[in-house]
């Protein structure tokens, strides 16, 4: 994978205190608050190859958020590696780039001047066929992501699948900046999408899966049959 040549903010500390003085013997003490986990993305059954391909991709569209293709040569976000095992795709444009923008600006500080991030960039990579997305979109994990320098991992990959995609995500650190990273493949297609940090700090996985699977689902044509 590529990383854009100049990301994205700096990671925030929480810091969770109990009350000062007390004990769990007191009943005057406060209660001690644990920190809620984050939820975990439902899983469902990978389904079968439905035979579903496509022609190209579009702009997609994102709850609450403003989408386009990526203009300029500016490069936003992570390119999965091509899986040079997989069928070629037949259309003219197999790859395109997009990013959206929600309704708050998400400034980063780069290089001593500040710019503007885009809350999301999300690459598709289409395919002849993608025999199994479970298998292949591991691949792209571990060629890509995972072998990125220009990354630090935080945590451990998560992966879930719907009924048609699998999805792997993955807490990172690109320079000091905090990013939530997916990838995705279905029968047709991979993709790489990457979340910016709107507060500071990581977007959470079970949130970057529900934006995965929005762009999944709009950003697609299929091919007539």
């Amino acid at each position: 994978m590529r990383g854009w040549k100049g990301a994205v903010g700096a990671a925030g500390l929480v810091l969770l205190l109990a009350g000062c003085g007390g004990n769990a013997s007191d009943p005057k003490a406060e209660p001690r608050v644990e920190p809620k986990a984050e939820p975990k993305a439902e899983t469902e059954l990978l389904g079968k190859d439905t035979g579903v391909r496509y022609e190209k991709s579009r702009v997609p569209s994102v709850r609450n958020m403003t989408c386009d293709r990526k203009r300029g040569s500016t490069r936003y976000g992570l390119s999965a590696r091509a899986d040079d095992s997989l069928p070629a795709h037949k259309g003219e444009k197999n790859s395109e780039d997009y990013v959206c923008y929600g309704p708050d600006r998400i400034s980063l500080a780069v290089g001593g001047r500040t710019v503007a991030a885009p809350h999301i960039a999300a690459e598709y990579d289409l395919y002849g066929a993608v025999p199994d997305p479970l298998k292949t979109v591991r691949t792209v994990y571990s060629t890509s992501l995972a072998e990125e320098d220009e990354r630090t991992l935080v945590g451990e990959p998560e992966t879930v699948t719907t009924t048609t995609a699998a999805i792997t995500c993955q807490k990172n650190v690109f320079e000091t900046f905090p990013m939530t990273t997916c990838l995705w493949a279905n029968h047709g297609a991979v993709g790489a999408v990457d979340f910016y940090p709107p507060a500071g700090r990581h977007p959470e996985i079970a949130e970057a899966v529900t934006r995965t699977k929005e762009l999944i689902a709009t950003g697609l044509v299929e091919s007539p049959r």
